[in-house]
């Protein structure tokens, strides 16, 4: 039925990941309790990391294939902003927010800021792809957005792990930050998914050349291409999750541009297909006897760290940005900062390696809120850009 009336939802503002998650609630043990996440049989932090790291894995890459060709040489400012400052600016101020006002301790509120930083690449699909999105918005937000939160949620990794082993083990933690994590998984993950990125594209196009596949085939091709890149990417050691995007962006830009576009709507179907159930699922686990022990103060505090943390970022990259997007392009960038899947796989990541299980409640409420409020605000937001820039234009 989503699927059937997605357009409908997009227009009154009801996008899948609202839906899926009020579904999840509406099932679990909060209100009918027609199904109970323990009923699977895996304890729930491990179900939901590695069905979020699978989601993420196929997101990704359709996220890096959605990108046309000379997207990375010709945006080299906003990537390079975006990620390297922006990434860095939005940490900051999400950590000194929970940090002060939260009232939990700053190695919590590190890692809580760490969690909360990256931008969703599952969750921003609804906003970048499908009529409503290419009718209202122009194609460079769109592909900034879309590049934008790939790429730092890869990196979220990195920023990830530097509290987490600042609190299991802070005699070492600067040399295994630097080794471990940044030189061989971060770097390793960015060698490797370019590396397999480029054979796999190579080979791609000699089974087109040669009749080996068909164009139905590409749906066969771009599962088994993430699944893949997530596997071997773990087994050495590496960012599976950035190995992913980085070979799809790779192999998005040696495939010809007519077969992009083609994988660009079969990536529509496959996200629809991963992205609704992990939804479904974080709502039946959510936590919401432990939410409302944490007292009103505490959705107040992460609305303001999970709102400010962008719009302070985008402003502050301002000066750097006249070039690349208008005002009202960089207002836009600076709401459409939403958490979801990679908040919370990192999330359960963090409190498997911690032990901290507060981690995932804050987390969780931080989720839901980004996922209801971003979500809600997709059309009215679009339609006000739309309008700025024509008003700009005419």
């Amino acid at each position: 039925m989503l699927a059937l009336l997605s357009s409908l939802l997009q227009r009154i503002s009801l996008p899948g990941p609202v839906l899926a998650l009020a579904t999840g609630v509406l099932l679990g043990p909060a209100v009918l309790g027609v199904v109970r996440i323990e009923d699977f049989g895996v304890p729930t932090g491990e179900l939901l990391e590695q069905a979020t790291r699978i989601t993420l894995a196929v997101g990704l890459a359709g996220v890096a294939l959605r990108l046309p060709h000379g997207y990375w040489r010709r945006n080299r400012r906003w990537v390079v902003s975006s990620i390297v400052l922006g990434m860095l600016v939005m940490f900051a101020v999400a950590t000194g927010i929970l940090w002060a006002l939260l009232g939990v301790p700053f190695l919590v509120a590190l890692t809580l800021g760490a969690i909360i930083t990256p931008t969703d690449p599952v969750v921003t699909t609804p906003i970048v792809t499908g009529s409503l999105a290419k009718a209202k918005i122009p194609s460079r937000v769109r592909y900034d957005i879309s590049s934008e939160s790939g790429l730092n949620d890869g990196l979220g990794y990195l920023f990830v792990l530097l509290p987490v082993l600042l609190t299991t083990s802070p005699e070492t933690a600067g040399r295994e930050l630097l080794l471990s994590v940044f030189l061989r998984e971060i770097l390793g993950a960015a060698l490797f998914g370019a590396l397999v990125g480029y054979v796999l594209a190579r080979i791609f196009l000699v089974a087109k050349d040669k009749g080996l596949m068909e164009d139905n085939s590409y749906l066969g091709f771009l599962l088994p291409f993430a699944l893949l890149l997530l596997g071997a990417g773990k087994l050495l050691g590496t960012d599976a999750v950035l190995a992913v995007f980085v070979a799809a962006a790779v192999f998005g830009q040696v495939i010809p541009q007519q077969d992009e576009d083609e994988e660009d709507r079969v990536e529509d179907v496959v996200n629809r297909f991963f992205l609704l159930p992990i939804f479904i699922l974080l709502g039946l686990a959510l936590p919401f006897g432990e939410w409302s022990a944490l007292g009103w103060a505490a959705p107040v505090v992460l609305l303001v760290a999970l709102l400010l943390r962008r719009a302070v970022a985008l402003l502050a990259l301002r000066p750097l940005l006249r070039r690349v997007h208008s005002v009202p392009e960089t207002v836009f960038l600076g709401w459409f900062g939403p958490i979801g899947v990679s908040a919370l796989f990192y999330a359960t990541l963090a409190e498997r390696l911690t032990g901290n299980h507060d981690l995932f409640v804050h987390a969780t409420l931080a989720i839901t809120l980004s996922v209801v409020i971003h979500g809600v605000s997709t059309a009215p937001a679009s339609e006000w850009l739309r309008r700025r820039e024509v008003g700009r234009t005419s």
